[in-house]
């Protein structure tokens, strides 16, 4: 009895294989549209295109790392249909029958995805192709400078300062440059990659140098710092200064002046103004008192 179905089994492949021989595929995927680089937790849609050159379309797959995860066949029930899976969810109202919606992709979702399009009788026939999706963990904050700027730099100060930019997947690149031309190799520290515990890598890069004249350009000084990932981020943050301003000396009064909320005077202007606000004083006093005695 069992070599009976092996040997129905074998005859029914062969049997396919010559159809398909003579007949040809018959059915081809002509497009397949997978976002290369997605941004996390953002709606993701794929597209599927084929052709048939007869017969009627049986079913369209997707798979995701050769898992099926959605369906299409429009003779079902149900046409539309959305397996189980960890990585992924669809938003099945939004998708049909050559396209599907995923929602809010995270970094699991990245991986290879494939689309396989099966033709109905007669001779089954498939055609499937496959691209690659990966999700990327974009930060909004710009990278930080770190380290300790005392005051101003100045000529023959040790320049020690880190670039660290925000957590992102993957690493972030960082540059850095001076009054806009990129930083030496050796003036560079080592490059640090430090991993989160959800995945996201934040990446740090020193800059250490020793200031010469020919690093300040009329006095002025730019140290600038950039992060890129791909096409799809790029910040910069900068430290920026000039030389700070002399010190304003104030002049000194003249000699035997008194410096008031009006300005100076001379040392006679104010006695005799001392003088008459003395006279006026005694001058209500006396009054005063005569006014009592009556």
């Amino acid at each position: 009895m069992a070599r009976a179905a092996d040997t129905l089994k074998t005859t029914t492949l062969i049997f396919i294989i010559l159809q398909q021989v003579v007949l040809g595929s018959e059915v081809s995927v002509t497009r397949l549209d997978v976002p290369s680089n997605a941004i996390r937790y953002t709606n993701q849609t794929l597209t599927c295109e084929y052709e048939l050159s007869s017969g009627s379309l049986y079913s369209i797959k997707w798979y995701f790392k050769d898992e099926e995860f959605f369906r299409y066949t429009p003779s079902a029930d149900v046409p539309l249909v959305a397996f189980n899976n960890s990585n992924i969810q669809v938003i099945l109202e939004e998708s049909k029958e050559n396209k599907v919606v995923l929602r809010e992709v995270d970094l699991t979702a990245t991986g290879e995805y494939k689309c396989e399009v099966g033709r109905d009788w007669p001779g089954f026939a498939y055609d499937d192709k496959a691209a690659n999706m990966t999700v990327l963990a974009i930060p909004n904050e710009r990278p930080r400078i770190e380290g300790v700027v005392d005051g101003h730099f100045r000529v023959d100060d040790l320049v020690n300062l880190n670039c660290t930019a925000a957590p992102s997947m993957p690493a972030a690149t960082l540059l850095w440059y001076i009054n806009d031309d990129a930083a030496p190799k050796e003036y560079l520290r080592e490059y640090n990659h430090v991993k989160t515990a959800d995945g996201l890598f934040i990446s740090t890069l020193g800059l250490n140098f020793k200031l010469t004249k020919t690093d300040f350009i009329q006095g002025e000084l730019k140290l600038k710092c950039t992060a890129t990932i791909a096409t799809l981020y790029h910040k910069v943050e900068e430290h920026s200064q000039v030389n700070p301003p002399s010190t304003v000396v104030r002049e000194l009064p003249p000699e035997g002046s008194l410096v008031t909320a009006n300005g100076p005077t001379s040392g006679s202007e104010s006695m005799w103004n001392g003088l008459l606000e003395r006279l006026v004083t005694l001058h209500v006093v006396l009054l005063f008192s005569v006014h009592l005695l009556w």
